[in-house]
């Protein structure tokens, strides 16, 4: 197991290469999702079909794709696991609550087409999860970074 410090996680972090890959997979799925939510929205006012909600969910779930790939390799190169290191165990339940939801409206559209009440519940709830995760992910960063800073300077300090 690696050295677990914020120093330590910070160096690790900055020489993975997936630290700036990760981001452009996250980033383009949090703007699909921006993007299917408004056409969301506008299916539920009867403006837009829900062919093209599909399609802007197939994007999502395609970069959710990519972004689970990218992030299992960030995190084994950052804390030496692959999935549920502690200090990304709740982000990735979250992930993996998300990813199979976005399964299940998957196997619903193409299983019972025709269930479209069931198939929007799944797809909010998915989306809901996904926006709860958002959510504490930009919590999490915030505090590493922060941690990561006191530490710097808490270094600094015993230095001077």
């Amino acid at each position: 197991m690696p050295d677990s410090g914020p120093l330590a996680v910070r160096a690790r972090r900055t020489a993975s290469i997936w630290t700036f890959i990760h981001p452009v997979f996250a980033l383009g799925q949090l703007l699909a999702f921006v993007v299917s939510v408004a056409l969301l929205a506008g299916y539920f006012a009867h403006a837009v079909p829900f062919h093209v909600v599909h399609i802007s969910v197939l994007v999502k779930i395609a970069l959710m794709v990519g972004a689970v790939i990218t992030g299992a390799l960030w995190e084994r190169d950052v804390f030496g696991f692959y999935w549920f290191a502690p200090e990304f165990l709740f982000e990735d339940v979250m992930t993996l609550i998300v990813f199979i939801l976005q399964m299940t409206y998957l196997a619903m559209v193409f299983t019972h087409p025709t269930s479209m009440g069931f198939i929007l519940a799944v797809l909010c709830v998915a989306y809901a999860v996904y926006l709860g995760n958002v959510a504490q992910y930009i919590h999490r960063t915030q505090r590493m970074k922060k941690e990561a800073a006191e530490a710097e300077a808490t270094i600094v300090k015993k230095a001077a």
